[in-house]
C-alpha cells in the first residue's frame, strides 16, 4: 500500500471452505487457528488429550486429508507455524509442555513423535510465538507467570526432548500472561496480562526496559508491536474501560507514561485479539462471540476506520493467512480465516475497489521487504538486523506527506488573499492593508522553501 488511505475495505466471503472437520471448542487465549502459505491447523476435537490437525491450504474438497499430530496429554492452547520454515509448526498445552512438529515429507496422515519436546513451564502454556528474524527461536508464556525463550536446534537431530538444555531465558511477569509478540527485529518481548500490565523485555540482558498500565479495568489485555513501513515503533493494546468497554490504544514505546491515541469499540466481555500487517498498515481486530470483524488502517501517526465485514456466525476460533498468499491482481489485502461451528473453517478476503482500472499495484502495496534471518548464537552474542525498507518507498512517503504540507501551505494563502480582498477591496492603500501583506510574503516564501526541498 503505497502511503495512501484506505476507505471502505470490505469482506468477501468465499463460497469453498474447509469442511467435514472436527474443531475442539475448548476456549484459548489465542485465536484458535494457525496458517502458513501452506497448510491450516487447529485443534482437533477429541475427548482427551491434544492433537494439532494441518489441512492443506489449497484444498476445498469434502473430507479433506487431515494430518493428525498426536503427543500432547492436555487440550491444544496454541499453535504457531515458522517464517522461515514453513513445515515447522510449534504447539503448546495444557500438559505444561510444548512440541515442535516437522510435517514435511510425512508419509501418513498421523505423526506421533514430536521432533522436540520443551518441558520447563510448571503450568499450562498459553501462547507461543516465533522470532521474526532469529533461526529457531521461540518464545512461550505460561500461567507460572513466566515467559521463556527456546532456541530449537534443529542442526543436532539427536537431541529429542529438552528440558532446560534449549531454555535460554526465563523471566517471571508476577501476573498471568495474556498474549506475547516480538518486537520486529526480535531484539526484545512484549508481554500482556490479564491485570491490563505490559512489560518490554529484553531476553539478552535479562532487564525489563519497560513495564505499564495500559488499560483501566484488571482484564485480559492483547499487546503487539506495530512494526514495518507504517507502525513508528508504537505499541498497540487491547484491553477494557471500566471492566465492559472495549478499547484500542496506541503507546510510543520510547515513552509510555501517558498512550497517543484512546478509541473505544463497543461493550462487550469477550477481549479483542488484534491482528497486524507491516506490509499495508491493516489492522484486523476480531473478538470470540462477535459476528463484527474491525478493520483500522494505522499510518502516520494516525488510527482511521477503514471498514468492516460480518461473519457468517459467531466466531469460535480465527486467524489471518500470511500476505504472501493474497491475490494481489484482485486487490485482496488479506485473507481471514475462522471457525463458528466447529466443523468447518471459511475463508473472506479483504478487498478494496479501485476507482479506476488504471490503478497501479504500488498505489495499494508497499515495496517488498523482509525480516532476513540470522542465526541464534549471533543473536545471543548481541548481534541486531533490523528490517530493511527499500529507499524508493522512504522516498516515496516523503514525497507524498511534502506534497500534503504544501497543498495545505497554498490552500492557506490562497484563503488569505481572498481575505484580504473582502476586507481591503474598496481601498488597499489602507495602511493596515502591509503588515497583511508582510505575513503573506513570509508565507509564500515559506512555501517555496518546502517546495524546494
Amino acid at each position: 500500500m503505497g502511503c495512501i488511505k484506505l476507505k471502505n475495505i470490505f469482506g468477501e466471503h468465499w463460497k469453498q471452505s474447509y469442511r467435514d472437520l472436527k474443531i475442539s471448542p475448548k476456549p484459548t487465549q489465542s485465536g484458535g487457528l494457525a496458517s502458513s502459505t501452506t497448510h491450516v491447523a487447529f485443534p482437533w476435537d477429541v475427548g482427551s488429550g491434544g492433537i494439532v490437525s494441518v489441512v492443506d491450504i489449497n484444498n476445498f474438497d469434502r473430507n479433506p486429508p487431515v494430518m493428525k499430530l498426536t503427543g500432547h496429554t492436555g487440550s491444544i492452547l496454541d499453535m504457531d507455524f515458522n517464517r522461515f520454515h514453513e513445515n515447522i509448526i510449534a504447539s503448546s498445552s495444557d500438559d505444561f509442555s510444548v512440541k515442535i512438529w516437522d510435517i514435511s515429507n510425512v508419509q501418513s496422515n498421523e505423526l506421533n513423535e514430536a521432533m522436540f519436546t520443551l518441558n520447563g513451564h510448571r503450568m499450562k502454556v498459553t501462547n507461543i510465538k516465533w522470532n521474526p528474524c532469529v533461526d529457531f527461536g521461540l518464545l512461550t508464556t505460561s500461567f507460572d507467570c513466566s515467559a521463556k525463550v527456546w532456541y530449537v536446534q534443529f542442526f543436532l537431530p539427536f537431541i529429542r526432548d529438552a528440558s532446560t538444555g534449549n531454555e535460554f531465558f526465563s523471566v517471571s511477569i508476577n501476573e498471568h500472561p495474556s498474549s506475547c509478540s516480538w518486537t520486529p527485529a526480535g531484539d526484545k518481548i512484549l508481554v500482556a496480562t490479564k491485570d491490563s500490565n505490559v512489560s518490554l523485555i529484553d531476553p539478552r540482558s535479562g532487564k525489563s526496559c519497560d513495564k505499564f498500565k495500559a488499560h483501566d479495568s484488571n482484564k485480559l489485555t492483547c499487546a503487539l508491536w506495530l512494526g514495518g513501513s507504517y507502525g513508528n515503533d508504537h505499541i498497540l493494546t487491547t484491553g477494557f474501560l471500566n471492566n465492559k468497554v472495549r478499547q484500542l490504544r496506541v503507546w510510543d514505546s520510547r515513552k509510555t507514561d501517558t498512550h497517543l491515541i484512546s478509541h473505544e469499540i463497543d461493550s462487550s466481555p469477550s477481549p479483542l485479539i488484534p491482528h497486524w500487517d507491516p506490509h499495508t498498515g491493516i489492522l484486523t481486530i476480531a473478538s470470540k462471540g462477535d459476528l463484527t470483524v474491525r478493520i483500522f488502517q494505522y499510518m502516520e501517526g494516525e488510527l482511521s476506520r477503514a471498514g468492516e465485514f460480518k461473519a457468517t456466525g459467531s466466531l469460535k476460533s480465527f486467524c489471518m493467512v500470511p500476505t504472501q498468499v493474497c491475490d494481489r491482481t484482485k486487490c485482496e489485502l488479506g485473507r481471514f480465516l475462522f471457525n463458528t461451528d466447529c466443523k468447518q473453517i471459511n475463508a473472506t478476503s479483504l478487498y478494496i475497489i479501485r476507482r479506476s482500472s488504471s490503478t497501479t499495484m504500488s498505489d495499494l502495496y508497499a515495496e517488498p521487504f523482509e525480516n532476513k534471518k540470522y542465526a541464534m548464537a549471533d543473536w545471543m552474542a548481541g548481534y541486531e538486523r533490523h528490517s530493511v525498507f527499500p529507499s524508493i518507498f522512504k522516498k516515496k512517503c516523503a514525497d507524498m506527506v511534502k506534497d500534503k504540507d504544501a497543498g495545505c501551505k497554498f490552500r492557506e494563502i490562497s484563503k488569505a488573499i481572498h481575505d484580504c480582498n473582502v476586507r481591503f477591496g474598496s481601498n488597499f492603500n489602507n495602511p493596515e492593508f502591509v503588515p497583511v501583506l508582510e505575513q503573506l510574503r513570509d508565507s509564500i516564501s515559506d512555501l517555496i522553501k518546502t517546495i524546494k526541498i
